[in-house]
């Protein structure tokens, strides 16, 4: 899962509420774009508070871009991890009684409906947790499209996880049932495990209709405006997911930083100003350094969870603890690492799953970088003693590298260490390396790959190719070898 920033925290990613603000102009940013091919996701939800439900439809407008005919359809049932303490990401030993503290909390999707074209499909789980939902469909050559449609109950577990619900407040990450990657001529079909962020998701368009009680504030990857009806309503275009975060409780702070604007959702009003001016500060200071901010807005939100925070296209999850006095660093730092997200996982997407490292040590380097251009070198050195070089010295059990896969991993400590503490350092050794330095490369690098899959094969290419030299010997030393 994303880890955090300061001191080896771990970090796990919002609709946004609106009231007189303007919307985001739809005619601006590259994301408009870049969303002319992607399939199109029109969603909605309505929160049953009593009974912990959220009953959804959704309308899954799909082209075959796979380069062969398809005669099935995959849509990752994330929440049904949630319904087994067999299959829970947050059932995992270390994670239990932080996260289940009055004990177990099923979790899962009933499914009433699947229609392909306006007609009835046959579909089947393919995997001990359900998270495989595959939908038999007439063949489907590639270039052509279709239009699945989905009626399903989600029931939230109580679980202070990326998904669940705590004190009335609705963590609703990767609820919404989504395609997932088509490669190697098949569908990705990750394992949802308790370490890392299983989700590889190309980038897709999404409109998005909620409905909530009252007393409800909304946050969401999509920018969202109250309508006559009561209902809430936003789109987002070219974004890996979408997630959203409710609750009576939020008190919402909003800025902007340049052109973007910037919500921030918590439990105090003080809470909400600090973390908006985190994010504003650390969109100013990648857009300086990395590109323009790839999504219409950004909008952080405070949820309990035991880890740092948890990135998704244009909403980040920030645990509720750092939201205290005496966290404001921790704070910063885990807003600043989750932002950079937005460029490295939202506008270049990478494997999670094999590749970790490819955005969250960038991501680690950035929040470094951040701290140099607002702070300086001296606490930027300071930071790196901490984030990098302790890593670095620290004696790691086993063959576990930067480039490991996450289920490698048997502990948050150990993948929070390695992922991003020492992948960390291969950036800080280019930043040396390379005559334009690390930044200038990480620019390049968005700007090429934007709204695309990257391997590790194609980021070592790009990246031999704008050193004029073969880094590949530096990748497995930082990568692949165990020190």
């Amino acid at each position: 899962m994303a880890a955090a920033c300061a001191m080896l925290l771990f970090v796990a990613g919002a609709l946004i509420f609106r009231s007189s603000q303007p919307s985001p102009d739809p005619g601006e940013g590259r994301w408009v774009q870049a969303a002319e091919e992607l399939t199109d996701y029109d969603v909605t939800l309505k929160l049953l508070p009593d009974s912990r439900e959220i009953s959804i439809t959704e309308r899954i407008a799909f082209r075959n871009c796979t380069g062969e005919a398809l005669r099935d359809l995959v849509l990752r049932t994330w929440l049904n991890a949630f319904q087994s303490e067999d299959t829970s990401p947050a059932a995992a030993e270390e994670l239990y009684d932080a996260c289940y503290p009055d004990g177990f909390s099923p979790g899962y999707l009933t499914i009433h409906d699947v229609q392909w074209n306006g007609e009835q499909r046959p579909y089947a789980f393919n995997d001990a947790a359900q998270t495989v939902l595959r939908v038999d469909i007439p063949p489907l050559p590639d270039g052509e499209a279709g239009e699945m449609t989905l009626r399903c109950v989600a029931k939230i577990p109580v679980c202070a996880h990326r998904t669940g619900v705590v004190d009335q407040t609705y963590q609703l990450g990767n609820v919404i049932p989504q395609v997932p990657l088509y490669q190697a001529h098949a569908w990705r079909t990750d394992e949802y495990v308790p370490i890392g962020d299983p989700f590889v998701s190309p980038c897709a368009n999404y409109s998005v209709r909620v409905y909530l009680p009252e007393e409800y504030v909304p946050a969401c990857s999509a920018a969202l405006e109250r309508n006559a009806d009561g209902s809430w309503y936003g789109k987002i275009q070219a974004a890996r997911d979408v997630a959203l975060c409710v609750s009576p409780n939020y008190v919402m702070a909003s800025g902007r930083a340049g052109n973007t604007p910037v919500y921030a959702y918590a439990l105090s009003r003080e809470g909400a100003r600090r973390a908006m001016e985190d994010a504003r500060k650390a969109i100013e200071t990648f857009t300086s350094l990395y590109g323009d901010f790839p999504y219409p807005s950004l909008s952080v939100c405070s949820v309990d969870f035991p880890f740092g925070g948890m990135e998704y296209s244009g909403l980040v999850m920030i645990g509720q603890t750092y939201f205290l006095d005496t966290w404001k660093d921790t704070l910063e730092l885990t807003v600043a690492h989750e932002t950079a997200h937005q460029w490295f996982y939202g506008l270049v997407g990478s494997d999670q799953v094999n590749a970790p490292w490819q955005d969250e040590a960038l991501c680690q380097y950035a929040m470094l970088r951040y701290v140099r251009a607002r702070y300086g070198q001296s606490s930027f050195d300071s930071l790196k003693y901490y984030q990098v070089d302790a890593p670095m010295m620290e004696r790691i059990p086993g063959s576990l590298t930067p480039g490991s896969p996450i289920d490698y991993f048997g502990s948050l400590t150990d993948y929070s260490a390695i992922v991003y503490g020492r992948g960390a350092a291969l950036l800080l050794a280019l930043e040396e390396m390379l005559p334009q330095g690390i930044d200038a490369f990480l620019a390049a690098y968005a700007d090429r790959f934007a709204y695309q899959f990257v391997s590790r094969a194609e980021f070592e290419s790009f990246l031999n190719t704008w050193a004029g030299a073969d880094c590949s010997p530096l990748l497995l030393d930082y990568l692949d070898t165990a020190h």
